[in-house]
């Protein structure tokens, strides 16, 4: 007779490594957030803080986000002290492939979390929450309803479009047109029909193969700039944008990033981008708020809290807004004995 509670008390090995998270959603798009079994950071910023994950430290990326503890779609967080005394948390967004610049599906997910959790002194009406990313400084918001945040938003950093109407040679399809704009991290927008496809599930293998095409084409041709942080000038997904059966919705849109990944939510910094080429071409005005469907029904409203210069691009400060929700705890062990333990993906 097996003993379930053997197992139930079992604790590892000394030798073996474990690290602790918590598992949410936004919109059916994961987000693993790190809070224990990670090495100190030395970097005073976020900025540098990312640099060392990346150079130090960049296999317990591939721990967490590749199998057999992640897939190719996973996505995760890390918190990290701010730098700055005004803010409450510091946040490192990673992925298949790498650390992220910005992420609104997890702002909102982490703002959930701190909520359900109560790891926020909860104010009522209206929680805030002072977040540094390496895109900037971003400002959640709960709206509080019997102790339960009954709404989540967040000001999102600057946001502009850095080219309208440019075109791209893909092979098989000739010119195809797009937008170039940034909303926390660099997305090419491109009107789904210009690839003769639609925004459903059976056209996803050729949608994600398609983005990951375009991403290269784009890169190889075109020099993302950001007026005032390097570090954000790479291309970072491609958004598909197809028109949405939802009545209320301006649109739905699916966005490719990192390594082919693919969003199930609406993307946070994606839709920033998108009210930023809004606003360019005069489609969208101050507090105007239009909602964004997914591929999986999710929904983001965005509209623009202001307008600003950022260096000689017209910005935007967008809002964008969303639900999470929270979906369990993980302790993992890494047993210096697993031939598989650094992770591995199939795709």
């Amino acid at each position: 007779m097996i003993e379930i509670k053997k197992i139930e008390d079992f604790n590892p090995p000394s030798d073996w490594m474990e690290i602790q998270t918590i598992e949410a959603h936004t919109g059916g798009e994961p987000l693993r957030v790190i809070l224990s079994g990670y090495p100190d950071l030395s970097g005073s910023s976020i900025l540098t803080m990312r640099k060392e994950l990346l150079l130090e430290h960049d296999y317990l990326r591939k721990v967490l986000m590749w199998e057999p503890r992640g897939h190719s779609d996973m996505y995760g967080a890390l918190l990290v002290k701010p730098e700055l005394p005004t803010s409450d948390i510091g946040v490192i967004f990673m992925h298949n492939n790498g650390y992220s610049t910005g992420c609104g599906h997890a702002i909102i997910a982490l703002t959930k979390i701190f909520i359900e959790t109560m790891a926020v002194p909860i104010t009522t009406p209206l929680t805030k929450i002072e977040i540094e990313t390496p895109s900037g400084n971003v400002t959640s918001f709960a709206r509080i309803d019997n102790g339960n945040s009954a709404e989540i938003y967040f000001e999102n950093v600057p946001s502009f479009a850095q080219e309208l109407d440019a075109t791209v040679d893909l092979q098989g399809f000739g010119k195809i047109k797009y937008d170039l704009a940034f909303g926390g991290a660099f997305y090419a927008i491109i009107n789904i029909k210009e690839v003769g496809l639609e925004l459903k599930q059976g056209c996803l293998d050729k949608i994600t193969q398609l983005g990951k095409q375009i991403k290269t084409a784009i890169s190889r041709e075109v020099d993302c700039t950001h007026p005032l942080e390097p570090e954000m000038n790479s291309l970072y997904g491609v958004i598909f944008v197809d028109d949405s059966d939802i009545t209320k919705c301006h649109s739905k849109n699916i966005c490719i990033f990192a390594d082919g990944e693919l969003d199930r939510s609406p993307t946070g910094t994606g839709v920033s981008a998108r009210a930023a080429v809004e606003r360019a071409r005069g489609r969208l005005k101050e507090e105007e708020k239009i909602y964004i469907e997914s591929i999986t029904g999710a929904i983001f409203s965005v509209s623009i809290k202001k307008t600003l210069y950022l260096g000689d691009f017209e910005a935007i400060i967008p809002q964008v807004g969303g639900d999470a929700f929270i979906t369990g705890k993980n302790t993992f062990w890494i047993d210096p004995g697993d031939s598989l333990k650094d992770g591995f993906l199939l795709k």
